[in-house]
């Protein structure tokens, strides 16, 4: 064995120096890894001193780092046009004295950013891919509140929360660092100055404002419960060690919101299953899809055939109402309404729905307190307003009272609530729309050309850039294929151009015409009509119209009920009487061979006051709805609507001329009687 000689003297064996040597560097490794607060670096990487800026904070740091980009396909000459993959990472810790509960984190996105996904956090604006163009505010999920140092002794898992963002990014030159706009804490009580950048960093200290009253109210443990248009609650009733017992309710909250026939999707992300339901169903129910899956390898006993849904993604519907006292499925209260929600305006007690599940879940959650709601949470009905949802938020657990009759207060075991806004369709994209006419002009402004959409049509035959040709009014009756001889026939009267490509059809399965009626010194009417060219009915139906400065004058409707919404009143709601609040849907005409098909058609007559409303001008737009809904769906308007031809005009000139005339010979003739 070779010898080594040091200079103490001693001779040390060379396997026996080399593992010395191998325990001194495990040492060193050790030792510069056993920092006493093990802060990961700006970048999201672990290891490493906190920046300096987090060091001199005293409340919430936050920080944004971008990390690298990627040319995506297709590659363009155009710079703004050109998509770019990119990665960037957030951070937020908590390095003062008071735990933060509930942290929003707004990140002021600018170049056209579309997060495609973000690690340990979510997006409140809605699902993936998210559209950010104008900023987003992320949330925490799991870790939705920042304990501070003091109480978990430095523990850093537990005063912050690392985010990975990926997504998409557009028009910026190669050279350039996309950086935000803006990084702040938005939670009430909090200010934040502007983030200090350098490079492709920036961060900021934001600390509690010392002026900001806090809410009186009940202390929550857990983030105040929310408001939206429509409020979903995921409560778990029951746990045991493989499965849990799970209530869903949704409330409408929105005084124009509404939902037929609700569609309600989830994504399970732990391998969960739906074993039994009660008061909904999915619609698919496959055991071999469960026999293949995580599940059915786990258990290895459980009859799957009469499993309810091993779907990642289920789609959830209501129960109809024949199934409301069903002793398996059903008697559940605000169950079985065949999945309509209607505003709290018309019926407080169909203005919520609720169902229950039971699930099964799959190791390494086999215990009572492993819960983990469902992600990603869409919803969306027949013909409705179409709801982005927010992420589930851990909420304080719901109350509910007691079984026993006793009075007492039940509480959920865990309870998440998510929240969905109504979002203004996009151009195209409504599902109804509306005509103008009126007494004064002879042409009828029909639905916009594509009004919902051109995606299932030729439009080789047609032109969806062209505005909608003008119309004679009972043109409005008809379906749009029967119109064209009309078009052209009334175009030509009219002299008006006829183009060779004709405007494509507004493609709508409801339109509603708003007809001025008449228009005198006190006041105006108008005349509504609702027409349904689906081939199904709607059952309470409603239109609400908001009239902007016409608005306070409304004075009744004649074959309608009509109720103004509050707070301004410048909106009225109008739904069938009763027994006339089915919308029946289109129909074979007499002859089908040869008159056309006849759509589920309601009208009505509606009066409007003039007095005290200064200005108003109804030829002029002002007797026309700035808005239109019909059962909560912002409906597509015109571009323009009717004003008084040169026509007209011309009419009332070519009178008062024949009045004066008469009137001239009337005095000549009288001028020659007394001088006779």
């Amino acid at each position: 064995m070779k010898v080594i000689e040091v200079k103490t003297g001693m001779k040390i064996p060379w396997k026996a120096r080399y593992s010395l040597t191998l325990l001194i560097l495990l040492s060193s490794v050790l030792v510069c890894n056993g920092q006493d607060y093990g802060t990961p670096t700006e970048d999201g990487a672990g290891g490493g001193e906190p920046p300096p800026e987090m060091a001199r904070c005293n409340g919430i740091f936050m920080s944004y780092s971008f990390g690298s980009r990627e040319r995506e396909y297709p590659h363009v000459k155009n710079v703004t046009a050109q998509s770019w993959a990119f990665k960037s990472s957030a951070m937020i810790v908590n390095v003062g004295k008071e735990e933060l509960t509930g942290w929003q984190m707004f990140i002021g996105f600018r170049h056209k950013e579309l997060i495609v996904s973000a690690t340990g956090a979510s997006p409140v604006d809605g699902d993936y891919p998210l559209d950010a163009s104008n900023g987003t505010t992320f949330v925490g999920s799991p870790n939705t509140d920042l304990k501070t140092s003091i109480e978990t002794a430095g523990d850093f898992t537990q005063i912050s929360t690392n985010i990975e963002i990926t997504g998409t990014l557009f028009g910026f030159a190669k050279g350039v660092t996309p950086m935000p706009r803006i990084l702040k804490l938005i939670n009430d009580g909090w200010e934040c100055p502007a983030a200090k950048r350098k490079g492709g960093s920036m961060n900021v200290c934001c600390k509690r404002n010392p002026k900001f009253k806090v809410k009186t109210g009940p202390k929550t443990k857990f983030a105040p419960r929310r408001h939206g248009d429509l409020n979903i609650v995921y409560d778990v009733l029951q746990s045991f060690g493989s499965n849990y017992l799970a209530q869903v309710t949704i409330d409408n909250e929105n005084p124009l919101g509404r939902l037929d026939r609700w569609n309600l999707t989830w994504e399970w992300t732990r391998g969960e299953i739906i074993n039994t339901m009660r008061g909904a169903y999915t619609y698919k129910r496959d055991p071999s899809e469960c026999l293949y899956s995580r599940a059915g390898q786990y258990y290895k006993d459980l009859d799957f055939s009469q499993v309810m849904n091993c779907q990642k993604k289920p789609a959830i519907s209501d129960l109809p109402p024949e199934r409301k006292d069903d002793n398996v499925t059903g008697k559940l209260p605000f169950c079985c309404k065949n999945g309509t929600l209607l505003p709290p305006l018309m019926d407080p007690s169909k203005s919520r729905s609720m169902f229950q599940l039971q699930v099964f879940k799959l190791p390494p959650d086999l215990n009572r307190t492993a819960l983990y709601p469902p992600q990603h949470w869409k919803i969306d009905g027949v013909l409705n307003p179409q709801y982005k949802c927010g992420p589930p938020v851990r909420v304080d657990p719901s109350q509910f009272p007691d079984s026993s009759g006793l009075p007492a207060v039940t509480y959920a075991i865990a309870s998440w609530q998510i929240v969905c806004n109504i979002t203004k369709p996009k151009a195209q994209a409504s599902r109804c729309c509306v005509s103008f006419s009126a007494f004064y002009n002879s042409s009828a402004i029909p639905c916009n050309t594509c009004a919902c959409g051109c995606n299932d049509i030729d439009t080789t035959t047609c032109n969806a850039d062209r505005n909608p040709l003008l119309l004679p009014p009972d043109a409005l009756l008809v379906p749009f294929d029967n119109r064209t001889l009309k078009a052209k026939a009334w175009a030509k009267q009219n002299h008006m151009p006829i183009p060779k490509k004709l405007p494509c059809p507004d493609n709508c399965g409801v339109s509603i015409n708003w007809h001025v009626n008449t228009d005198y010194r006190d006041g105006w009417t108008a005349r509504l009509t609702v027409f349904n060219w689906r081939d199904f009915a709607f059952e309470d139906w409603f239109v609400a119209v908001e009239m902007g400065k016409a608005g306070p004058g409304y004075e009744n409707v004649y074959s309608f009920n009509g109720t103004r919404v509050p707070p301004n009143n410048r909106t009225v709601m109008f739904q069938g009487l009763r027994d006339m609040n089915y919308l029946v849907g289109q129909v074979n005409g007499t002859r089908p061979l040869r008159d056309p098909p006849v759509p589920g058609k309601q009208q009505s007559v509606i009066s409007f006051k003039k007095k005290n409303i200064k200005g108003l001008n109804i030829p002029e737009g002002d007797g026309f709805p700035t808005k239109l809904f019909f059962n909560g769906e912002e409906c597509a308007l015109p571009k323009h609507f009717p004003k008084k031809s040169l026509g007209q005009r011309h009419g009332i000139s070519v009178l008062m001329s024949l009045v004066l005339a008469m009137a001239a010979a009337f005095a000549l003739m009288m001028d020659l009687l007394l001088k006779t």
